[in-house]
């Protein structure tokens, strides 16, 4: 078989990868033994003897020693500029995330942050990833934990779904919340038997501590935090990253970012939907293409909240509701049917890829309808909807969703970290066994993403693609084994079918000749190696175009030495950042 090139065999390669096993994601050609690059392209693939060819002086040859060579990692779903407002700030998130397992936990890293940070009266203390169903206590904490830290700052804490937060009474006084009246639209307070809120605020009530933060931000701060949220997400084989329900705000530093060539990874930015046509306005705005790294894609809607912050929309009750709500509480939807319908019709019209959160199939229902009328309305094109989470969705949705064109993406890691508290406490067995049905989907050719939803779990793929392999919760059973997927499926859902999810198919998602230079070198085969150990490989280099931006320092692992190579061509950026080894 003669090399799979482009017309750049004409050109002599920058560099070639050998020696391990390159797993192209192109089902026409699934492994090979040797690939070149050329400036930020692949320029062929092929056997090593094919290659001698475009081989010069000047070419480094990089010796794989066994390790693996994938397409860089798509993140299909997740919130880049997320991080800015809790980089720094205390992680309250329960282990392997974070350290935190009781409320007074929360309560010392609360004070510990504001005695080292001096932190001056008056000013907003903000700290996320506390989640209720891994505390000891099996509750959310109250103002009156919160008060018992200060009741001379405003403190928020936000729930690891930002579904929810909690504020103490210094915060809800700032936001004017005094009754569960006081919600504002699309938002919840909760309270107490008296009527009194308990702190615990939900969807748009959560967004009242941003009326607390600096009036004029720290721009070069955000900038230099963009540069290291980059070299953690690199460190993890992440080539393209997504800022899905962006702000104004956050799209123009973005944008400044692009400009003053801090981005490199790719961004790929899906506004909220009730700043989209203020965003869509800013001058020069990316939006066919990347422009320095930066690209907006369509829109996004927020349609419910979380399952184990029991927001979600279902169809049937939960499980364990919450007390105050009633046995039939079965969450709410945050837009009207009219309402999406308006937003997909919108979105449709106006040629904007819709990105839609539905967690529970109630909301799911209501997206579908949307989708339907709007389709029945304007026509069928390639519009590649995207469903957000699917969490619960059935199986008669399914089947609407392959008739539609639905891309769902699924939070598949949803089984390691809340499995145990879907079974027991908010949809018991058989609805926590269907949740993120990733093979149900397979089975009907619907093609699918994963993806981790970051900052609510960390941005680590490979504990990601485990838990589809797996599906294993934190107590080690297994949740709902027929739903689960080959390390190949797994891997192709953020790859080769993340970019069909971002109509980017023809440049990134597999190792083909012409397509971009995006790769990842792993520790070892994620399609051989034990399923168990899946999570606990690791990202040795990450390419992005053609230039690494990501190299392991040989005292991070086990292995001897990093990759060998004759010549180097580009110094790496090193992040000796430690990963997360449980999803």
């Amino acid at each position: 078989m003669s090399p799979k090139t482009s017309d750049f065999t004409l050109f002599k390669a920058d560099r070639i990868y050998r020696g391990g096993p390159i797993l192209t994601m192109n089902d026409a050609q699934p492994q090979v033994e040797a690939l070149a690059v050329r400036s930020k392209r692949i320029l062929a693939v092929g056997t090593w003897e094919e290659l001698q060819g475009l081989v010069d002086e000047d070419t480094e040859v990089v010796e794989l020693e066994g390790r693996t060579l994938v397409p860089g990692f798509i993140d299909a779903h997740g919130h880049l500029t997320g991080w800015l407002l809790y980089w720094g700030t205390p992680n309250l998130a329960p282990p392997p995330a974070g350290p935190i397992e009781r409320i007074s936990q929360i309560a010392d890293a609360l004070r510990n942050y504001i005695q080292e940070k001096a932190i001056p009266a008056g000013t907003l203390v903000l700290a996320s990833g506390y989640d209720d169903s891994l505390l000891e206590e099996k509750r959310h904490p109250t103002r009156e934990d919160l008060d018992a830290v200060s009741t001379e700052h405003p403190i928020c804490i936000v729930h690891t779904s930002a579904h929810l937060a909690v504020f103490n009474s210094k915060m809800l006084d700032a936001a004017g919340y005094v009754n569960e009246d006081s919600a504002p639209e699309g938002g919840v307070i909760q309270v107490d038997e008296n009527g009194r809120p308990t702190g615990v605020v939900e969807e748009e009530a959560v967004n009242a501590f941003s009326k607390l933060l600096p009036a004029v931000p720290d721009v070069p701060g955000m900038l230099q935090t963009l540069k290291e949220l980059q070299q953690n997400y690199a460190s993890l084989g992440i080539t393209t990253v997504e800022d899905g329900l962006a702000t104004k705000s956050g799209v123009v530093l973005l944008q400044l970012a692009a400009a003053l060539r801090v981005l490199y990874l790719d961004v790929l930015v899906f506004p909220k939907w009730t700043e989209a046509d203020a965003i869509y306005e800013l001058p020069l705005l990316p939006q066919n293409y990347y422009v320095n790294h930066l690209k907006v894609g369509g829109v996004k809607v927020t349609q419910d909240g979380s399952p184990q912050g029991k927001t979600a929309y279902l169809s049937a009750p939960y499980l364990k509701p919450p007390e105050s709500l009633g046995p039939e509480y079965r969450g709410q939807p945050i837009l009207s049917q009219d309402a999406l319908d308006t937003e997909v019709e919108k979105a449709f019209t106006k040629g904007r890829q819709l990105h839609c959160h539905c967690n529970g199939d109630a909301a799911a229902d209501m997206l579908l309808v949307s989708l339907e009328r709007a389709n029945a309305k304007l026509g069928v094109a390639d519009r590649r909807p995207v469903m957000v989470h699917a969490q619960t969705v059935r199986e008669d949705q399914l089947d609407r969703m392959k008739a539609l064109g639905v891309i769902p993406t699924f939070f598949v890691a949803h089984t390691f970290y809340w499995g145990d508290w879907h079974r027991d406490e908010t949809l018991g067995p058989q609805r926590a066994e269907c949740i993120s049905p990733l093979r149900s989907a397979a089975n009907r050719g619907l093609r699918y993403t994963i993806h981790n939803d970051s900052p609510v779990v960390p941005p680590d793929i490979l504990p990601l693609l485990w838990s589809a392999v797996a599906r294993t919760t934190r107590s080690g059973a297994v949740l709902g084994p027929e739903q689960r997927v080959t390390p190949l499926e797994a891997l192709k859902a953020v790859t080769a079918w993340a970019a069909y999810q971002n109509f980017e198919e023809d440049r990134k998602g597999t190792l083909e000749p012409g397509k971009l230079a995006d790769l990842v070198v792993l520790s070892d085969n994620p399609l051989t190696v034990p399923t168990e150990t899946l999570k606990n490989l690791y990202v040795l280099e990450t390419v992005k175009s053609g230039r690494t931006v990501y190299q392991r320092p040989p005292d991070a692992s086990s292995v001897a030495g990093s990759l060998r190579a004759s010549k180097t061509v580009a110094e790496p950026i090193v992040a000796p950042l430690p990963r997360h080894t449980c999803c």
